[in-house]
């Protein structure tokens, strides 16, 4: 059951997440710096009272998750593509995580219109004592009446505090392994994402992404290590963070990977390259209610 404080901070998360997402259409256009995106982002929630919940994503076209611009980044954003914008807001590690397509001159307006109505009616599912399971067969179902194709090991997911994917996937597709109910006083992530019909329908890890998290709260024994895991720790938590981030701890981070101290995040691409689309809110459900944050 979440108190009176922990619910008002994880409306507030929503409603700056919120904010934040109505903005990000100004901010990606044609030669857009992938990396003024994801600071002016990042700067944005921070100027309204929250922390970021996590590095912002720019996905490009085939790219689903998990890019977030490294120190130097040169990356700008193409002719014709379709970008994609994930964001989270933390008070105190109570989470809101919100995501919205763009097209950059792209033909795939109509994608975006899909996965945006996959997530209305994925949301009216989630309902206190309903299946996890039902999300799925109702988003697959929306996105391919529009004449796309969900990506099936894409997923929703609870939340917890400090803890983005707290262990249980809510599908977006039909037959997937997913059980339990939805439970009161819980988060959750409504995430659908399409792709052309043609396409693979699935993603694959690429290259690291410049994203991390502590995956062993142990603390080494050793300097610099020693003070790159306090810092960490003290900003972050468990939550993801970037490269650019801890800039000055480069050499400490690498050798706390290699330790297996800290996880860097795949970027995932769709299988055959194709285009993805992505929409996302976040639900809070009380004892008689589920609340839209986002």
């Amino acid at each position: 059951m979440f108190d009176e404080e922990e619910m008002e901070k994880l409306l507030l998360a929503g409603k700056i997440a919120k904010i934040v997402r109505q903005a990000v259409p100004s901010m990606v256009f044609e030669g857009a710096s992938v990396l003024r995106i994801c600071d002016g982002v990042e700067s944005e929630i921070a100027r309204l009272g929250g922390s970021p919940a996590f590095p912002c994503n720019v996905s490009i076209n085939d790219i689903g998750a998990h890019y977030t611009s490294p120190p130097s980044d040169t990356t700008v954003v193409p002719a014709g593509s379709l970008v994609k914008v994930d964001l989270g807001v933390h008070i105190e590690g109570l989470i809101a995580d919100t995501a919205v397509t763009v097209s950059v001159g792209s033909d795939f307006e109509d994608m975006i219109k899909a996965v945006e109505l996959a997530l209305e009616r994925g949301i009216q599912t989630v309902k206190i004592g309903g299946r996890i399971g039902d999300v799925g067969p109702v988003v697959e179902k929306t996105i391919r009446s529009m004449g796309y194709r969900p990506i099936r090991n894409l997923t929703g997911h609870q939340i917890e505090q400090y803890t983005i994917h707290s262990g249980l996937s809510i599908p977006n597709v039909s037959g997937a392994e997913s059980v339990g109910k939805f439970q009161p006083w819980s988060v959750y992530a409504i995430e659908p994402f399409a792709t052309l019909p043609k396409a693979a329908g699935e993603v694959r890890e690429r290259e690291p992404g410049n994203i991390l998290h502590l995956v062993k709260l142990k603390r080494p024994k050793t300097e610099p290590q020693m003070g790159a895991y306090d810092e960490i720790y003290r900003k972050f938590r468990t939550l993801p963070f970037a490269r650019r981030w801890v800039v000055g701890s480069g050499k400490a981070v690498n050798t706390m990977l290699a330790e297996r101290l800290l996880y860097e995040y795949p970027v995932l691409v769709e299988a055959s390259g194709m285009p993805i689309a992505q929409a996302e809110h976040t639900v809070i459900t009380t004892d008689k209610e589920s609340i839209v944050t986002t």
